[in-house]
């Protein structure tokens, strides 16, 4: 687990609405752990060398496109 999301985890508990609650470190762990998924994601931008090549070998296996998106940027 990294400590940046370790750190973004415990600052749920330094917000004004959330500073008086006790913090529960198991909880903060487990928000940690999922913050740490969130930021792999190859989109993101914090993916390995590895995790974007696989990354672009699925979406040229799975649609032939080059130019495929995985997000609508339209709006």
């Amino acid at each position: 687990m990294s400590e940046l999301a370790r750190e973004k985890a415990a600052q749920a508990w330094c917000k004004e609405k959330t500073k008086d609650k006790i913090m529960d470190p198991e909880l903060a762990e487990s928000f940690a752990e999922i913050i740490d998924e969130i930021l792999d994601q190859p989109w993101l931008g914090n993916a390995t060398n590895e995790q974007l090549l696989n990354e672009l070998q699925a979406r040229i296996e799975i649609h032939w496109d080059l130019k495929y998106k995985t997000a609508n940027n339209e709006y």
